[in-house]
């Protein structure tokens, strides 16, 4: 998801820019560019994933229902159902359950977004920086912990304390799927009777991950002290600023650790892209009143885990994703839609995202609405809206410091008369190198090129932005 949505930035930008240059393109050449991956139908059938050592239903389905009664009793009985390790999982959500989920969702959006400027710099720790937002992170997720417990609900008894219930089972998932991709380290320390206490499970996390992004150890105590006074605070603004002294006077005191402390990158990478994954769905759940029911399957495709979807839409409405960058295209669901996610595929090490319509009127229609895009197809390139066939986003590091992110979008124009087909490719490629101190390891960027494509059957569509480092 942030591949896709830095290609529509990079796509906005030429909006500003102007009539860019263009060249004919032989018969064929769109065929070679923009056939198919593969056929999705060939994936095999559904396998349970298995995450911390629990094994996770394989299929979930979310129906939407107005009564707040029966959706409260369903997700009651899909929290017992998920500690039985069923093999399906159904649940009946009301769209004001769904406003509240919305509401815990940008909360544990806030609070990962905080974690990945603790973890983005590659520069030397300012404390009270770094204290701030590891401050911010955790006073973020004391209200989802709280949301989980049935004895402190966020809001009206009959809607947050069943939705707390559910997600707290959901929030602790994804702290064993952290630990699992990190090879076990952020939780080696945490005693076996605190590993099944929610609050103290995401705070040893969150300091693994935050000390290791510091180069620093947890020093001795520091979990029990956090703990206290997060259970004590009455609000997020005041548990921070009780929190963020604690943290400076902790980071001065942690003693040093080799590298990242084992956290390693993967964890890295998704705190990279899980606050946009965390958007979209907060978007669908805002929206939940539109739609019949969503649904998520876990698949494997030659030994690599794929992930299905199906949103269906009521007739006559449509679900919109929109204003998560600037300049992004309208992303609107009508119908019933099936995505396929393929991550990593052997082959090529992209990452696949397929998208099929299910039934007549149904499909993902990516629209060039506003200003921006008017000004865009008036001035710059033929611009078509259309449905979404395929997204391809490949990430290479071939040098030590080295980036190049491609981005490939099919789609279909809606309007056109002959070949539908169109084609965005973005490309970001950014040459940097590794500078080492007697303190400090930091990346220093020399080049970064961005080359944009947009092909028709008829033409082909490029601009391209150098960016070379400034003279000293």
């Amino acid at each position: 998801m942030r591949y896709l949505s830095t290609v529509l930035v990079a796509t906005g930008a030429v909006a500003v820019v102007g009539c860019i240059a263009s060249q004919q393109l032989d018969p064929g050449d769109l065929g070679r560019w923009a056939a198919l991956h593969q056929d999705v139908s060939a994936i095999g059938p559904c396998q349970a994933p298995v995450v911390g050592g629990r094994r996770l239903p394989k299929r979930w389905t979310f129906r939407q229902n107005p009564s707040v009664m029966r959706s409260a009793i369903s997700i009651v009985q899909a929290k017992q159902r998920l500690e039985e390790e069923a093999e399906e999982i159904e649940v009946v959500i009301s769209p004001d359950h769904a406003t509240d989920l919305a509401n815990l969702l940008a909360r544990g959006r806030s609070a990962m977004e905080a974690m990945r400027e603790v973890c983005g710099s590659d520069k030397p720790v300012d404390r009270r920086r770094w204290a701030g937002g590891m401050a911010k992170a955790l006073a973020g997720l004391e209200l989802v912990v709280r949301a989980t417990s049935v004895d402190a609900p966020a809001g009206p008894a009959d809607r947050d304390v069943p939705l707390g219930m559910s997600a707290g089972p959901i929030l602790d998932l994804v702290v064993q799927y952290l630990n699992q991709r990190a090879g076990g380290v952020l939780l080696a320390d945490l005693p076996p009777e605190d590993l099944h206490q929610l609050r103290a499970v995401v705070v040893e996390s969150m300091l693994r991950v935050g000390m290791g992004a510091a180069q620093r150890k947890p020093p001795k105590g520091l979990r029990e002290s956090l703990l206290g006074v997060m259970e004590q605070a009455e609000d997020a603004e005041a548990l921070q600023r009780r929190l963020e002294p604690i943290l400076v006077d902790a980071l001065e005191q942690a003693g040093p650790s080799s590298g990242d402390g084992g956290v390693g990158g993967s964890v890295r990478t998704v705190l990279a892209y899980a606050p946009k994954l965390l958007q979209v769905f907060e978007m669908l759940a805002r929206q939940w009143d539109r739609a019949e029911y969503a649904a998520f399957e876990f698949h494997t495709c030659k030994g690599q885990p794929v992930v299905v979807a199906v949103l269906a839409v009521q007739p006559g409405k449509e679900i919109r994703l929109e204003d998560m960058v600037m300049f992004q295209p309208v992303l609107a669901f009508r119908g019933t839609s099936r995505m396929v996610v393929e991550p990593k595929l052997p082959s090529t090490g992209e990452t696949v995202l397929a998208f099929e319509s299910e039934g007549e009127g149904g499909g993902v229609e990516m629209r060039f609405e506003g200003i921006g895009w008017g000004l865009a197809k008036l001035f710059a390139l033929p611009l078509d809206d259309g449905y979404l066939r395929e997204v391809r986003v490949f990430v290479g590091e071939p040098g030590e410091a080295d980036r190049i992110i491609n981005v490939a979008l099919l789609m279909e124009a809606t309007n056109a008369k002959a070949d539908p087909r169109r084609l965005l490719h973005f490309q970001d490629v950014r040459r940097a190198r590794i500078e080492r101190g007697p303190f400090e390891i930091r990346t220093v960027a020399d080049r970064s090129e961005m080359v944009f494509n947009y092909l028709t059957p008829e033409k082909r569509y490029t601009f391209t932005r150098v960016k070379e480092p400034e003279a000293e």
